[in-house]
């Protein structure tokens, strides 16, 4: 998607009633808008503090997830966004952010939203009990190679207390578990101790096409949770109708430790002002008042909290170990199966398995010949990213796992860049069944839409094929939509390969058609359309060479299959016309290419669309003098911009430059560069946002939906290109397995 921009079109159509007409044309019943908008509720753009986090800050640091259930944290270990059952719907989390201050940390809208852990202790004087968010913590990764989230956390020196949490998503399950070893120093005054666990869950299997809200927030008095005492767990649940497809719709999130829990409480939220629901206290609030004690409630209504506590015993060492499991299902009984199943193993075989499911998936890809272990780490993490964001069904791949922005769906613009990076790596299949379901979404006879022209793809898609936001089409989506269906074809060898293009062939044709009509008769270049996720229509650079290299791969598809249908030669001379105007924006004083009438979408000038230009479009051979001078000013632009106060998609004009210096040696010139990105516009834990700022104390940082699936592709794509590949390699071993060997955990951890 765009840089920046998806937030600032979500403010521009919430002003218009934009999103709610377009609702109402869709959809013959008229569905009724969530109570999310405006002052108050999920999304009041009129509260922005800065335009690319209209709906609030990303604020998440490391991720965990097995491609149902997608986990990811701040750095201080909250759980921010827990989606299931897979990465695109829905969150089952509470937790909403409002601003940043000067430091860039983040405040939410309520104290007790999000999932995390707190200790109880006792001394001679008392009790106590503090969240462990509000310790001094550290956070990073188990190993390179995993998405396992390791926070350290250290109490204040005279409580002598440490905990180390490491999370994991077992492969092939629908849990997460999260390892808590808790470590007492041979000073410390604390005599007993207990694991207080809570979340405030916001369970939810609803959405709304069109409007990329309803699918992770949905206030009001519609959940039940409750204590289930056999199975020693608290579900939360939801049922209803899906407005997506009208059919009943369910889901459920059990809790419990790996054994018995020694206390609970179900209650209802106390800050979240949403009416309805039953009364009962809030776990969050016992937890941490005086004497520090759930008060056993086991049955809440509307917006609900859950709460429990596991003693814990120290062995002769000071050590202990405790695991929290979170479940989900379609109702309280899978859910609750789906918790057992987890509880049966130990968390070091969760582990192993989660290691070897991950080394498989690894030991196939390339990573960069670089010196930089910074640039090597990245890579990785933008591998691993890259696979949490699949929907296994459909094999849609998410622009991002987070909510905020609401960026759950399927964006053709990002797929096509993805699709070539799984293929680069030999994931033909996955690419295969991802095209397909482009295909299938396409409008087209068989699948027609009241908002979009047949041969065009909606401007994002949930992971089921819902339509996932607002504006209806854009045609540099199109002009990639084919490219991708194209270039995959280029990946695959034999009957297999023929098979493919057939089959994706006839959306070649619808697309490619689209496009010879579409076109400006008094320029050349393609009809005033949406470009680049913007709600007003434009006509520049950005939709004149997506277009042109989708009708480019339209024609070479074309010949592929054998097609002499007059059309293709229609095809051809829309291909001419639009190579006539493209060359028509050149402008020799600055040796680059013009933007055209963009409509004042300034967001659109300089690196990103130059780089395009470069890579994947190639408009010229690289040894032109007009591709030299592009080449110049794309990375004059980016290297401007970063060093700006803010940015965004600086990947695309790294690419592109990459490409047109023709790889090593010529681009070890942007070495520096690279690491720079690496280094600098990502989180600690290596991920990039898609868009960064730069604080007052001069540091950049990462601020929306990290980690970015695209801005991570185009990383890891231009570092291939710069240093050349390899194969994969791993790290030779991983926290956990140093930890227990030094005997750090409690023994039976380790086993």
């Amino acid at each position: 998607m765009a840089p920046v921009t998806f937030a600032r079109m979500g403010a521009r159509l919430a002003a218009a009633g934009v999103g709610l007409a377009m609702l109402a044309a869709a959809q013959a019943e008229a569905l009724s808008p969530p109570p999310t908008l405006g002052p108050g509720g999920c999304y009041d753009p009129t509260q922005s503090n800065a335009d690319f986090e209209a709906y609030g800050p990303t604020d998440v640091n490391a991720q965990a997830g097995n491609n149902r259930m997608t986990v990811n944290e701040n750095s201080a270990g909250t759980i921010t966004v827990l989606k299931y059952p897979n990465p695109s719907l829905y969150n089952q989390i509470k937790y909403f952010t409002l601003s940043r201050d000067a430091r860039g940390r983040v405040r939410t809208r309520f104290p007790n939203e999000g999932s995390f852990a707190g200790i109880r202790w006792t001394t001679r004087r008392g009790a106590g009990f503090a969240w462990l968010r509000n310790w001094r913590a550290r956070q990073g990764w188990d190993s390179p190679d995993l998405p396992v989230p390791v926070t350290t956390y250290r109490a204040p020196r005279r409580l002598g207390l440490s905990v180390t949490t490491i999370d994991l998503a077992p492969p092939r399950s629908d849990a997460f578990v999260r390892e808590l070893w808790i470590r007492r120093s041979r000073r410390s005054p604390v005599r007993h101790a207990s694991v207080i666990y809570f979340a405030n869950f916001n369970p939810v299997a609803n959405h709304i096409p069109f409007l990329p809200i309803t699918d992770w927030c949905s206030p009001g008095s519609d959940q039940h949770a409750a204590y289930d005492r056999p199975g020693h767990a608290i579900v939360s649940s939801w049922s209803g109708v899906d407005q997506a497809t009208g059919s009943p719709s369910s889901v459920a999130v059990a809790l419990g430790f790996d054994r018995p829990d020694s206390s609970h409480q179900v209650g209802e939220d106390a800050y979240d002002p949403a009416p309805g629901g039953s009364r009962g206290s809030d776990g969050y609030d016992q937890a941490r008042t005086p004497p520090y004690r759930l008060g056993g409630g086991t049955e809440a209504d509307g917006q609900t909290t859950a709460a429990l506590t596991r003693t814990l015993r120290f062995d002769r060492s000071g050590r202990a170990a405790a695991r929290v499991v979170i479940a989900g299902g379609a109702d309280a009984t899978r859910a609750l199966a789906a918790l057992r199943r987890a509880r049966q193993a130990s968390f070091a075989a969760q582990l192993a398995a989660g290691r070897r499911d991950w080394h498989r998936f690894l030991a196939r890809t390339r990573l960069p010949v670089s010196s930089s272990k910074r640039v090597m780490d990245v890579a990785k993490r933008s591998l691993i990213s890259l696979r949490l964001a699949r929907a296994p069904d459909t094999g849609a791949i998410v622009a991002s796992a987070n909510t905020q922005g609401p960026y759950g769906e399927d964006w053709i613009r990002d797929g096509a860049f993805l699709n070539h990076v799984l293929d680069l790596n030999g994931f033909t299949s996955w690419v295969t069944q991802h095209n397909r379901f482009y295909a299938r979404v396409q409008t087209s006879p068989g699948n027609p839409s009241a908002v979009r022209p047949p041969g065009n793809w909606p401007m994002a898609s949930y992971a089921d094929g819902v339509d996932g936001a607002p504006i209806p089409w854009e045609i540099d989506e199109t002009g990639l939509g084919i490219w991708t269906l194209y270039d995959h074809w280029t990946f695959l060898r034999g009957a297999g390969a023929r098979a493919y293009l057939q089959g994706v062939y006839p959306a070649i044709v619808r697309s490619a058609d689209f496009l010879t009509s579409c076109e400006d008769p008094t320029s050349g270049m393609q009809c005033t359309a949406n470009e680049d996720d913007n709600p007003t229509p434009s006509q520049s650079l950005h939709g004149a060479e997506t277009v042109y290299l989708g009708l480019r791969s339209a024609i070479a598809a074309a010949h592929a299959v054998g097609d002499r249908d007059p059309r293709v030669g229609r095809w051809q001379a829309r291909l001419g016309r639009l190579r006539a105007a493209i060359d028509g924006l050149y402008d020799p004083s600055k040796r680059a290419y013009r933007e055209g009438n963009s409509s004042g979408n300034a967001y659109n000038l300089d690196y990103g669309d130059g780089g395009w230009l470069l890579w994947p479009v190639r408009f010229r051979p690289y040894g032109d003098p007009r591709m030299r001078g592009e080449r110049a000013a794309v990375e004059s632009a980016m290297r401007a911009a970063l060093k700006g106060p803010r940015g965004q998609y600086e990947g695309k004009a790294l690419l592109g430059v990459a490409y047109a210096y023709g790889g090593p040696p010529s681009a070890a010139r942007l070495r520096g560069t690279l690491a720079y990105m690496a280094r600098t516009l990502t989180t600690p834990t290596g991920l990039f946002g898609e868009s960064w700022t730069r604080l007052r104390s001069g540091r950049p940082l990462p601020v929306q939906d990290m980690p970015h699936v695209w801005e991570h592709a185009l990383f890891y794509m231009a570092a291939l290109r710069i240093d050349g590949s390899r194969p994969y390699s791993f790290a030779r071993t991983d926290a956990f397995t140093r930890a227990c060997r030094s005997g750090a955990p409690a023994p039976a951890a380790c086993r």
